[in-house]
This record gives C-alpha cells, sequence and structure tokens, in this order.
C-alpha cells in the first residue's frame, strides 16, 4: 500500500548541525530546498570534501579493478571501528603512492606502444642490409623507399633517377630510389603514378634486423615491468577495510553538506522543510524537542499540486512484487499502490510460463543459497525473493501438470515409490493428448479473464475514493459489460436462457449507456456517432478480446518449456545407447540442456508475465508520475555499521 505521508516544516535557533546528524542517522524524513519569504541559503565550500572523495574513488576503483567488481559482501564494521580508520588511515599517502604506481603503469604501456609502431614501421625492411644513416649522410642526395606490387614494372626512369630493388616479399617488392635533392618532386610523381608506397625511413645507425631485435627486448622488458607493478597494485587489498570505511564515511558527509544547504536562514531563525511519513511524525517531533525545546515545528497534510513522494509498504510476501511496480513507475499518491494486487497474478502467471517443477526446484535452491550471500545488497535481495516466490510457484504447477524436466517422469520405472507418488499429484498434463492442451490454455484464460475484472474493480474504486458516484458511470458500464459477457456465456455452456436473456439485455443497456458517455465529449455530431462506435469496438477488441487472448502466452510459454524438456531427453536417452562414450554424453546433455533451457524460459517467463502486468492488468486503474521518497539517511554502499 501507499503510505501516508505528511508535509512539515521546522524553525529552529539552536545549531543546525544536531539536527541532521539526528535525522540522519533516523533516515525518515525528505528534506527539500526551502523557499520560504524571508529566509535565505548559505552555500557551503565542499572543496576539500570532494578532493577526499575523488582521492577515495581513485583509490576504490583501483581495488574494484583488481576484485573484479565483486560485490558479493559488506564489511561490517562497528562504530569504534570507524572513528580509528578515520583518525589512524593516511589516506594522501596511500593516494600518492597508487598514484605514481598507475602513472608508472600508464607510462610503460605508452613506451610499448610506440615500440610496436616502430616494430610494424620496420617490418617490411626486416631483410635488408643497408644502414640507412650512410644515405642520409650523402650531402646532394636524397631518397625514397617505397613499396610496390612485384607484377607491376617500372618504366620511364631518367638518368637523374637511380633505383634498385631492395628486396621482394611474397606479392610485393621494396624499392630504394636515388636522386639529387632539386629532384626530389620528379622522384615523388614518379612513385606516385605507379602505384607506389612510401615507406617511413629513420637514421638507423645498424641494420633494420638488428634494430627490430633490440626493440622485442625492450618491449619485453617493459611487459615484465607492468607485470611486477601489477603486483603491487595487488597491495591496494590490504587497505580494503579502510578505503571502503572512508568512501561510505565521506559519501555520506558530503550528503550531509548538501542537506545542510538547503536550510533556510534568517537572522535569528533557522527553517527546513520536507516529507515523511504519517506514523513517523511523532519519532520526528521526540528528535526536535530534544534538540531543540524552543522550535516550531508544522505538521500538514500534502495540497493539491505538491510534488509528494510515494513510499510503498508491504508485508514480507508482497515486498518483493515492488520490484515489478518500480520497473514500470510508482503510482501518484492518490492512486492505488498494485503490488499486493498483482503478487498472486504474477506468481501464477510465471508458474504457468516456466511450468517445470524440476526447473522449479533448481530456481528454489539457487535463489536460497543467493540470499545468504547477498543479504546486504537490498534491491538485488527484494529481486532473488521474487525469483524464490516464484520458484514456488513453479514447482507446484509443474508437479499439477507431471514435468520434472521435461518428461522424465514418464521415463524411468513406474515401480520406484516416489515416481508413484509424483504421478498421482498429477491434474493436467498438457502433453497427454486429447483435449488436456486445450483445457491448458482455456485455465490460462480464465486466469487472464480474472485479473482484468479485478483491475476493473480496482479502477471502480479509485473513483469512487477520489471521486463522487456520478463520475464513476463509465468504469461501472466497463466492469458489468466484462461480468455480463462471461455470464451469458456459461448460460450457453448450461443451457440455461435466464443465464442469456437477462444478462444480454443489461449488457445492451451498457454498452448503449457507454456509446452515451464517449459521444458526450464531443461538440461536432459526425464525431459524436464515431466515438459512441468507437466506444464500444474498443472495449469489444480491447478488454474483451485482446487483453483476455493475451493471457494465451501463458499456455504457450508453458508448452513451450515442456516440449523443450521432452527433446532434451530424447536426445539423453538416444545418446545413451552410443558405445563407450554415450555413458558420458547422455549426462552432459542432460544436464547442459536443461540448465540452457532453464535460463532462456527463466527470461521469457519474467519479461512476458510483466508484460501482462503492464499492458493487461495496469492499463484498467493505475496512474503513473509518482516519485520515489528519498529519505535524508546515511547510505552505505560498502560497509555495515553494527552497534557494539
Amino acid at each position: 500500500m501507499i503510505s501516508k505521508i505528511k508535509k512539515f516544516t521546522l524553525f529552529f535557533i539552536e545549531n543546525e548541525e544536531i539536527l541532521l546528524n539526528r535525522l540522519q542517522k533516523k533516515g525518515i524524513v525528505e528534506i527539500e530546498t526551502v523557499e520560504i519569504e524571508g529566509f535565505e541559503r548559505k552555500k557551503i565550500s565542499k572543496t576539500e570534501i570532494e578532493e577526499t572523495l575523488k582521492k577515495v574513488e581513485f583509490l576504490k576503483n583501483i581495488l574494484n579493478e583488481i576484485e573484479k567488481e565483486n560485490i558479493s559482501q559488506k564489511l561490517i564494521i562497528t562504530e569504534k571501528d570507524e572513528k580509528e580508520i578515520l583518525k589512524n588511515f593516511d589516506l594522501n599517502k596511500i593516494y600518492f603512492d597508487f598514484l605514481k604506481l598507475i602513472s608508472e603503469i600508464d607510462r610503460r604501456k605508452r613506451i610499448i606502444n610506440r615500440i610496436r609502431n616502430l616494430k610494424q614501421e620496420i617490418f617490411p625492411l626486416l631483410n635488408t642490409d643497408i644502414l640507412f644513416y650512410q644515405i642520409f649522410s650523402l650531402s646532394n642526395f636524397s631518397f625514397f623507399v617505397f613499396i610496390l606490387p612485384s607484377k607491376k614494372k617500372i618504366n620511364a626512369l631518367t638518368e637523374d633517377l637511380y633505383i634498385q630493388k631492395l628486396e621482394e616479399t611474397g606479392k610485393n617488392s621494396i624499392y630504394l630510389i636515388l636522386f639529387r635533392k632539386e629532384h626530389r618532386d620528379t622522384a615523388e610523381r614518379l612513385i606516385k603514378e605507379i602505384g607506389g608506397k612510401f615507406l617511413v625511413v629513420r637514421k638507423w645507425n645498424k641494420k633494420i634486423k638488428e634494430i627490430y631485435e633490440k626493440l622485442e627486448k625492450l618491449e619485453e622488458k617493459n611487459q615484465n615491468l607492468i607485470l611486477q607493478l601489477n603486483e603491487e597494485k595487488k597491495k591496494i587489498l590490504d587497505y580494503k577495510k579502510e578505503i571502503y570505511v572512508f568512501y561510505d564515511y565521506f559519501k555520506n558527509f558530503y550528503n550531509f553538506l548538501l542537506t545542510k544547504e538547503n536550510l533556510g536562514l534568517s537572522r535569528f531563525v533557522k527553517g527546513v522543510k520536507g516529507w515523511i511519513k504519517e506514523k513517523d511524525v511523532e519519532i520526528l517531533k521526540k528528535i526536535v524537542f530534544e534538540v531543540s525545546p524552543e522550535s516550531h515545528l508544522i505538521i500538514e497534510d500534502p495540497q493539491e499540486g505538491d510534488n509528494i513522494p510515494i513510499i510503498l509498504e508491504n508485508n514480507k510476501f508482497i515486498e518483493p512484487f515492488e520490484i515489478v511496480t518500480d520497473l514500470y513507475g510508482r503510482p501518484v499518491y492518490k492512486n492505488i499502490d498494485p503490488t499486493g494486487h498483482l503478487s498472486l497474478f504474477f506468481a501464477i502467471s510465471f508458474g504457468f510460463c516456466l511450468t517445470d517443477a524440476g526447473y522449479g526446484m533448481l530456481l528454489i535452491l539457487i535463489t536460497s543459497v543467493l540470499l545468504k550471500r547477498f543479504k546486504f545488497l537490498p534491491s538485488f535481495y527484494k529481486f532473488l525473493k521474487l525469483l524464490l516466490i516464484c520458484g514456488i510457484s513453479t514447482l507446484f504447477l509443474g508437479a499439477i501438470t507431471g514435468s520434472w524436466f521435461g518428461d522424465i517422469l514418464y521415463r524411468v520405472p513406474y515401480n520406484i515409490p516416489i515416481i508413484k507418488h509424483l504421478k498421482n499429484i498429477v491434474i493436467l498434463n498438457p502433453l497427454e493428448g486429447g483435449d488436456k492442451a486445450t483445457k491448458f490454455l482455456l485455465i490460462a484464460l480464465i486466469i487472464g479473464y480474472i485479473q482484468i475484472i479485478w483491475g476493473l474493480i480496482l479502477n471502480v474504486y479509485n473513483k469512487l475514493k477520489n471521486y463522487s458516484l456520478k463520475y464513476c458511470g463509465e468504469s461501472i458500464s466497463l466492469l458489468l459489460i466484462q461480468i455480463l459477457v462471461a455470464i451469458i456465456v456459461l448460460g450457453y455452456i448450461l443451457k440455461l436462457k435466464m443465464l442469456v436473456k437477462i444478462p444480454s439485455i443489461f449488457l445492451i443497456l451498457c454498452f448503449l449507456y457507454l456509446m452515451f458517455e464517449k459521444a458526450k465529449t464531443q461538440k461536432e455530431l459526425m464525431l459524436k456517432g464515431f466515438w459512441a462506435v468507437y466506444g464500444v469496438y474498443s472495449v469489444i477488441a480491447g478488454n474483451l478480446l485482446g487483453d483476455v487472448l493475451s493471457y494465451s502466452r501463458l499456455f504457450g510459454l508453458g508448452l513451450t518449456t515442456s516440449i523443450l524438456g521432452l527433446v532434451i531427453n530424447q536426445l539423453v536417452f538416444m545418446c545413451k545407447n552410443i558405445p563407450y562414450i554415450g555413458f558420458f554424453i547422455a549426462p552432459l546433455i542432460f544436464i547442459v540442456g536443461h540448465i540452457g533451457n532453464l535460463m532462456i524460459n527463466l527470461l521469457g517467463s519474467y519479461v512476458h508475465t510483466s508484460r501482462l502486468q503492464y499492458l493487461e492488468f495496469f492499463t484498467k486503474f493505475f496512474e503513473g508520475g509518482g516519485r520515489i521518497f528519498k529519505p535524508f539517511k546515511e547510505e552505505r554502499v560498502y560497509t555495515v555499521k553494527i552497534s557494539q
């Protein structure tokens, strides 16, 4: 549900730091910028804190690079630990030591890049014996070295140009062209005309092969130095606890200063305003009274037009489904929290899509292990709890449809006791043939139909809560149409005329009323007629057909999981009879195949189940646009502080 929110304004005269410290530790208020006549905001210098944070960020990034972003655990510390670390850890020394180390690594990498560029540059000349510094020493002559495809011939040379083939490498030949300096343009034009590619030549005083070997040794030396420096860099792990403590402390202190800037200051009085949950108002009053007995605290209800923060509060079974709601967006304050209403439908729909008890057991096992490992990461922990609930749903629906890692239940001997019990609890196996698959599809559509009706009921409730009854006519008619159609269909199936005739009359009246409501919104006669007809069409094509039939994806995905599992098992039992290697191949196909099937269909189950909530359910009643409540509190990314 959506928590009741109150707006508060506080005027006080005592030291604001004591008050803000208490509020930050409690984490119960969201503080906004004060915009009260007569109050001003004071800019606080944060340069020193920002510099400290930059240093800690630098060290933290090195640490994360070495640990490969290992976020599985937070460090547990006490308040005493934190104080000792903040007092004794020499951040500046460690920062400059590792800055020097990283700078040296970067310098060595730049040297290696220059060496590789030089090696690439001289590689075509590797087998030449010319000492290029001797040619460079010719005072009146200049030269070019160029590469040319071997099939091309050099013609039209003048007596002013001397050309010599240095070597032939595969499809190309390398040439040296020598000329007097005044004939440089002629030589350059000739090389371009024949399609030659100029090679860069430096004033090397040794043979190219010797230079290349020397460069290779130099590159190897620098690579070894980088390896040594990287080993040295790992020493930062010795300071892991200190770095993380510094990061969390100074990040919170920086947020403290930002919040302090939002305070309003006048000559004698200070002011602060913000939002708080109604149930936390007494805690705020107690803090204010203890810190500033002379203060004046005003508690108000939110007003129309206020940008009210939204807090979702649900019990521990419903809370994991807040992940689904938050991915779509928070509802506005006057709307309904959809989390509790979607939870059961989401779990059932997810189980329907996966529909394999074996996969459900794996999902329960994996999430149970991960929940212990990631208990200090709230968002991920909540997501894992969602998957755990969905795993339980999958286990149940897989068991009653007889799917255990595909059709493995029907491939093992029947006389095994556990197999007998598992087969006895099968209610409907859609792969058995006959009308079983049709019944499976019908159940999926009924689930969808019920959820859509529930969405329409919530829409009526929401309208009644926020508006008067006279504004609820259209919402009530949409709900009645959905219910009456079901009664009429049931009447035809049971051949009860009373369930067809009377509901049909009410159905026609509902459609007529809906046409009237749609026509009423337009001024021109033609538009009135169009919207009256279109209103009826959209209900039939949308709520009654499109939205309900969309739930057939539960049937499709559930059947896909089962069939793929069946195919994997078929391959396993075919391979197990292969002489010698069948004993090894069959288990490998079983494990890899079923894990792959689980991963693929796990993603599909989550995506398509979420889609049903967002497009078929939320559209009936949900009004988005709410913003998340952002409390002023200590936010610890890497550490958890416990009381001693």
